[in-house]
């Protein structure tokens, strides 16, 4: 037992647990509960109107203290003068991390706090600065009443709680206090705020403590504004600088999520020599695990799947049974439509599926028989690039009729344009691509375990958890050359031995197709030896699929070892085990906050 932990506080938008938007949600989640047992961790974050939907599952005590004033509201898009904030606090536990939710107590404030849609952009500005006034009169509370309540630490994901950080900060300056404070950026999205709105957040000119590489100083508002102009990413930057880089110029620790990211994007545009001798990456994780995921999946579909294939009950259940099951029937009969919380989404969705069968909230029209399969998931972004896997998608089908393409994408209000052209391609490929807004997770697991290949091919990517998580699930991926990925895979054209699957540069559906072909092939001939009476003879199918093999020194590693697709996809569930579980992952950020004064 670890007497006298060391307090950590953690501010962020998403938690998995309380609400998840795309893979940022899953960070904080797993660290503190990796964490949890080594220090005294608590959450903080707005509660996006998850109270009465967690009051179901947790017992939520609401904090003996509110939170009243005034707010001036011009400032985040309302033709106001003057507003009033009322602003409450609800505590819970979940796997023994403390979670404090700040929630509105009138119309107002609820309309900013407790909006479901996390980054609605109408209502984004007033939910950070209601969140930064609410954590101010938390932290002024504990000054008053209990500092020992107060934390040692606090850990700052992305830049909707810089504002907070900075209120903080100045509540315990005036009362001759400090905290240290690691700020993790997971993707740079070039926020800014003009200094009234600072203001208008509860910030004033008190000076905080800030570490530059010459020593501590103490710097109000207006000279960390200045400083940062003073150190431009370019000389045409505009003269509001980025949340993220005052974030990054007032933080004890800057990290990232990858090494390519923290150099390529992180330290040059978030302070260069400012932030350069306290910047660092933190790696995310996965404790996904196919065994595990596998066991789960029959445990939830294995009945209707025996049943649908005529399978008996001794039969053992392979990638190909899964595959036909989720494609011919399991798309087709959702136990529950994807979650889709944004009714601007949920309009335009139902707007695209009048007279289209492929492409509804809900239930889609399954295929009419299985084929290989891709998939690929991920928020619906233009860093995302799914429109390259559109555009190789003819050139795939010359080669291979019969591939299928299986889309599990989350819309934001921000990409409704998307979701209008993404189902024209649905329309013109209908026997080859099916997509499912929203979060598929009935099919989730299944689909992981079913697919041939997974596509990751962003056009920047921090990190990219998907991946590992589809390595994690024995499946290998096709990924752009970018920040993370090119970090996590290892490329089989390269480390043939130990490779995990195909770096490709973005944007070029050309290499997408030639890769996802090669792949495929791959996979057709291992599946033609299995499935042959002699498992060491080529016959003369088998060399005419390797021979359709359009790249050369995949080709090669085929013709030496049929096998080769089977060794790919051992390697990728044995490069996560090794590197990349949360438990092997969190033991740099557990020496951070150690190590933090």
């Amino acid at each position: 037992m670890i007497e006298n932990k060391k307090k950590v506080w953690i501010f962020s938008f998403e938690y998995a647990g309380v609400v998840k938007v795309g893979g940022l949600g899953e960070v904080p989640a797993n660290q503190a509960k990796h964490l949890v047992k080594q220090f005294d961790i608590t959450v903080f974050m707005p509660s996006h109107g998850q109270i009465e939907n967690l009051k179901n599952k947790f017992n939520l005590e609401k904090l003996p203290f509110t939170c009243v004033g005034q707010i001036n509201p011009s400032f985040i898009g309302i033709n106001e003068q003057e507003a009033s904030y009322y602003i409450s606090f609800y505590k819970f536990k979940m796997e023994n991390v403390n979670i404090i939710l700040v929630s509105g107590e009138n119309s107002f404030t609820s309309k900013y706090l407790d909006d479901k849609t996390v980054y609605n952009p109408e209502t984004i500005k007033g939910k950070i600065s209601l969140f930064s006034i609410g954590i101010q009169c938390l932290v002024e509370f504990f000054v008053e009443n209990n500092r020992t309540d107060l934390p040692e630490v606090v850990h700052l994901h992305d830049y909707h709680v810089v504002l907070p950080y900075i209120g903080m900060k100045q509540i315990l300056a005036k009362n001759s206090l400090n905290v240290a404070s690691i700020l993790t950026i997971h993707l740079l999205t070039w926020p800014r705020f003009e200094y009234d709105f600072y203001r208008t957040s509860g910030i004033d000119e008190t000076p905080i403590r800030v570490l530059l590489n010459e020593g501590i100083k103490e710097l109000n508002l207006t000279e960390i504004f200045r400083l940062s102009k003073e150190f431009n990413g370019s000389d045409v930057e505009p003269t509001v600088p980025t949340v993220e880089k005052i974030g990054a110029i007032i933080s004890d620790v800057v990290t990232t999520v990858s090494q390519s990211y923290l150099i390529s994007d992180i330290i040059p545009n978030c302070g260069k020599k400012l932030i350069e001798f306290k910047a660092d990456f933190l790696y995310d994780g996965t404790d996904w695990d196919y065994y595990e995921i596998y066991e789960k999946v029959l445990k939830i579909h294995g009945h209707d799947l025996r049943e649908y294939l005529n399978l008996n009950e001794l039969s053992k259940i392979e990638r190909k049974d899964l595959k036909e099951y989720l494609l011919e029937y399991k798309i087709g009969n959702l136990s529950r439509s994807p979650l889709i919380s944004s009714q601007k989404v949920l309009d335009t969705i139902n707007e695209i599926s009048n007279g289209n069968p492929f492409i509804k909230n809900g239930n889609i029209k399954a295929f009419s028989e299985s084929g290989p399969l891709v998939l690929t998931t991920g928020r619906i972004s233009p860093q995302k690039g799914f429109e390259t896997i559109f555009e190789a998608i003819p050139d795939v089908l010359s080669h291979i009729p019969n591939a299928r393409f299986l889309f599990l994408i989350l819309p934001t209000d921000y990409s409704l344009n998307e979701i209008k052209t993404y189902a024209h391609y649905v329309k013109q490929y209908p026997e080859n691509i099916r997509i499912i807004f929203g979060v598929a997770s009935d099919i989730f697991y299944l689909a992981h375990i079913s697919a041939d290949v997974f596509v990751s091919l962003s056009r920047w990517e921090p990190f990219g958890i998907m991946a590992l998580e589809a390595m994690a699930s024995k499946m290998p991926i096709i990924a752009s050359k970018v920040g993370g990925l090119q970090e996590t895979i290892i490329d089989v054209k390269i480390f043939p031995k130990i490779g995990t699957g195909i770096l490709i540069e973005k944007d070029n559906p050309h290499q997408f197709a030639n890769a996802l072909i090669s792949l495929f092939k791959s996979s057709e001939v291992t599946q033609h030896v299995k499935d042959s009476e002699n498992h060491t003879i080529y016959d003369i199918d088998i060399l005419n699929i390797i021979n359709q093999i359009p790249d050369e020194i995949i080709k090669s590693h085929v013709l030496l070892d049929p096998y080769y697709f089977l060794k790919i996809k051992e390697n990728c569930y044995k490069r996560v085990k090794t590197n990349f579980t949360w438990s092997i992952v969190s033991k740099k950020l557990a020496n951070l906050y150690l190590n933090l004064q």
